[in-house]
């Protein structure tokens, strides 16, 4: 059996990601990241400021629910959570030139 690694932090931060949205109004900050390549702007954002865990799974496992494979802390979440807040607030800036801070 061939493994795969497997970033076990990326369904969180995609799940983080959605709810965290839903708190927003609708434009621009929905509006804006419903465009797939924004929104993978964000995931990688975030990935890139948070500790991330890895697992070789067998090619078997990879369609189950990785989710399930690892669990935050509250901590660990209001982490993602901030990092989400900073990355909405940053690449809309960057992408659209003005100053776009919801509040947290």
């Amino acid at each position: 059996m061939s493994k795969k690694i497997v970033n076990l932090t990326l369904p969180i931060v995609s799940e983080e990601i959605e709810e965290v949205l839903e708190t927003y109004p609708e434009y621009p900050y929905q509006k804006a990241f419903s465009n797939s390549n924004l929104r993978q702007d964000l995931v990688a954002y975030v990935l890139s400021h948070i500790p991330n865990k890895y697992k070789a799974i067998e090619d078997m496992q990879l369609s189950s629910s990785n989710s399930s494979l690892l669990h935050c802390t509250s901590e660990q979440r209001m982490q993602i959570e901030r990092w989400i807040h900073l990355g909405i607030c940053d690449l809309l800036s960057i992408n659209y030139g003005a100053s776009y801070c919801h509040a947290m």
